[in-house]
């Protein structure tokens, strides 16, 4: 009776470790991330989408390669949800070594070049588009995060803007 049971569990273990192997077989191991299409409402050369994927590719492998070099406090700076942008990075700033900040002045300076030379190549239509696109970005944004003030004015001590309704009174 004891070698039934034991052959029974055997069997038994055996069929769920075959089971188990089978569905490790078909579930993907690197599960690749969706790509979002490249703008398409600014009808991109095959070229430029090559361009602006790769701009975006350089930009993920600087900003992973300046994380690695980032110690364990430095990474609680970054994940830390209670501080918020400016102040956030100049936290972040202030226990940056010199060869971590001349790194992400680097891969910003690169990020700002691939950009200017993705723009060159854009014809003037898609030129319009884009700056369209970014238009209402910016009026979203300074709609929910600024209230009256301009884009940027916030960088200027927070100068308020007329508008066309508002007098001089």
């Amino acid at each position: 009776m004891k070698n039934l049971i034991k052959g029974f569990t055997l069997s038994t273990a055996l069929v769920i470790g075959l089971a188990l192997s089978s569905v490790a077989q078909t579930t993907p191991t690197n599960v690749t991330k969706k790509e979002r299409p490249a703008r398409p409402e600014l009808n991109l050369s095959d070229t430029q989408k090559a361009q602006m994927k790769a701009n975006r590719e350089a930009d993920r492998t600087a900003k992973d390669k300046f994380e690695a070099t980032l110690s364990a406090d430095q990474k609680a700076i970054q994940a830390d949800k209670s501080i918020h942008g400016k102040e956030k990075m100049e936290k972040l700033n202030a226990s940056l070594t010199a060869d971590q900040k001349a790194m992400m002045k680097a891969n910003r300076d690169a990020a700002k070049e691939n950009h200017d030379a993705f723009a060159k190549t854009l014809s003037p239509e898609q030129k319009e588009q884009f700056g369209k696109m970014k238009g209402r970005m910016g009026d979203r944004m300074g709609n929910h995060r600024m209230g009256n003030h301009r884009m940027g004015d916030h960088k200027r001590g927070g100068k308020k803007t007329q508008s066309p309704t508002q007098s001089n009174n």
